[in-house]
C-alpha cells in the first residue's frame, strides 16, 4: 500500500501569541488564525497541501515543555531551498538569540539547521541535496 500525503500536523504550545511571532514573523511563515468556540487555532499551510496547527490546551500542565525522548514526535523537518538560504536562517536565528548550531552536516552530505520553538519543539530545515 503506497504511503498517503500528510494531511497536517498539530503542534500543543505554550502560549499562541510566542508561536505566532516565532513562526510567523522570525520563520516568516503565513500564520493564519481561526477563532473557535473554546478559543483559537493558529495553522500555517505547507507547500504539499498539508497544514502546521498550533493550539493551546487548557490541560496542559503550566511549565511543560516539549522533550523528543517521550514517546511521540521527535522532531519537525522543512525542506530547504539551498544551501544560502540555511546560512541565511542561520544567521537569522543566532541574531533572534535561538539556539542552533547552525548550518551542519549530516554524514558528511546533507546541510540542515536544527533549532527549538519557544516550546522547545526541535525544528530542523533540511537541504536534500548534497
Amino acid at each position: 500500500m503506497p504511503i498517503p500525503a500528510i494531511n497536517h500536523i498539530i503542534l500543543t504550545v505554550s502560549d499562541l501569541d510566542k508561536a505566532r511571532a516565532f513562526y510567523g514573523d522570525l520563520l516568516g511563515f503565513e500564520v493564519h488564525e481561526v477563532p473557535i468556540p473554546t478559543g483559537r487555532l493558529m495553522y500555517f499551510p505547507a507547500e504539499n497541501g498539508a497544514a502546521v496547527w498550533l493550539i493551546r490546551h487548557e490541560q496542559t500542565p503550566p511549565g511543560d515543555r516539549f522533550s523528543e525522548f517521550r514517546i511521540g514526535l521527535d522532531h519537525l523537518a522543512f525542506t530547504a531551498p539551498s544551501k544560502e538560504f540555511l546560512d541565511e536562517l542561520a544567521d537569522r536565528l543566532i541574531a533572534a538569540g535561538v539556539d542552533t548550531k547552525g548550518v551542519e552536516l549530516f554524514h558528511g552530505r546533507y546541510y540542515y539547521v536544527a533549532f527549538r520553538d519557544p516550546d522547545n519543539i526541535q525544528l530542523e530545515y533540511w537541504l536534500d541535496t548534497p
